[in-house]
């Protein structure tokens, strides 16, 4: 067996620069990296940003970002004159426009405009997000992509040949495997990162969102910022060892499942932008390939350590 520093991967994320702390301080630009993406927000003079706490984490300087967008204020944001692609009946919604993605959100609580807007190029590496004036403290620091922007984003990029990002909780054990535990919300994703807290060399990269990519012939798993219940994120990486589909039973069962229904099972518990076409086509092939290279389960377990006994004594 290989050690587990050997199979978790954190190169990837670059450090900040010795001497200045980007994980506090608030500036004209914040940066952070979930997975292998970089993102680098650039403000105009005298609009001051900071990143969400649960990004902090994540937090990278941001000299060299694959994606960058700048932010500014507006007075008006009108409603784009493309094409309406999806509307999630809730905060937000995306219209094509001048070759590329034009987000918008609005909220009740705020009132009848939108509070921001937000637009991307077809590949997702550059773009621009205006925030309604009237509805922000200019005198405090802003996270412009304040959730679900941020989540969107990182979406639409893996969809572009990346990967996908999957409701899962991923775990690495004492011995440096990646377990993936997929399920919908009340699975009990939570439960089972509660549960291996306990353990003290097993790392929790994130009890709810899960982004899965291909990195040298191999599949990995990374953290994310986007936590359930528990609050546990990680920005660390690793191998891919197994997947388990996850449900509540009266002892711990493990059962192999065929590839063809493993695929199918991943994509029901993916996020994808549905309403692309090419994002679809690219997200059903990579999900077949995990389906082929990595063993999956069906795990049924009780919120107790048999839970996680149960997944040790499989794994040796």
């Amino acid at each position: 067996m290989q050690a587990t520093e050997t199979l978790i991967r954190s190169e990837g994320v670059r450090p900040a620069p010795v001497g200045l702390d980007w994980r506090a301080a608030a500036g004209n630009s914040v940066a952070f990296q979930v997975a292998e993406n970089a993102v680098g927000l650039f403000a105009e003079r005298g609009l001051k940003l900071a990143l969400g706490e649960e990004l902090r984490p994540f937090a990278i300087g941001p000299e060299a970002c694959d994606i960058r967008m700048t932010v500014s204020w507006t007075s008006e944001i009108n409603v784009p004159r493309g094409a309406l692609i999806f509307d999630s009946g809730g905060l937000w919604s995306v219209f094509r426009e001048n070759g590329g993605y034009r987000f918008l959100f609005t909220t009740a609580a705020l009132g009848t405009s939108p509070y921001k807007s937000a637009w991307l190029d077809d590949e997702f590496r550059a773009g621009s997000v205006e925030l309604f004036a009237p509805y922000f403290d200019a005198r405090r620091p802003i996270y412009a992509l304040e959730y679900p922007l941020d989540e969107l984003v990182m979406i639409h990029r893996l969809a572009r040949g990346q990967g996908v990002e999957v409701h899962g909780l991923g775990i690495v054990d004492a011995d440096g495997r990646g377990h993936l535990f997929v399920g919908h919300s009340g699975a009990g994703k939570s439960t089972l990162a509660r549960l291996w807290q306990r353990e003290p060399r097993a790392l929790i990269l994130s009890d709810d969102r899960i982004i899965l990519s291909e990195r040298g012939g191999r599949i990995w798993m990374h953290g994310t910022p986007w936590h359930g219940d528990a609050g546990i994120a990680s920005p660390e990486s690793a191998l891919l060892y197994r997947t388990y589909l996850i449900e509540h039973g009266t002892r711990p069962e493990l059962a192999a499942i065929p590839k063809g229904r493993a695929a199918a099972e991943l994509l029901a518990r993916s996020f994808v932008p549905h309403y692309s076409a090419e994002a679809m086509d690219f997200t059903l092939g990579f999900l077949a390939r995990v389906a082929r290279e990595t063993p999956c389960f069906v795990f049924r377990f009780l919120p107790d350590s048999s839970a996680v006994e149960a997944i040790c004594r499989a794994a040796d």
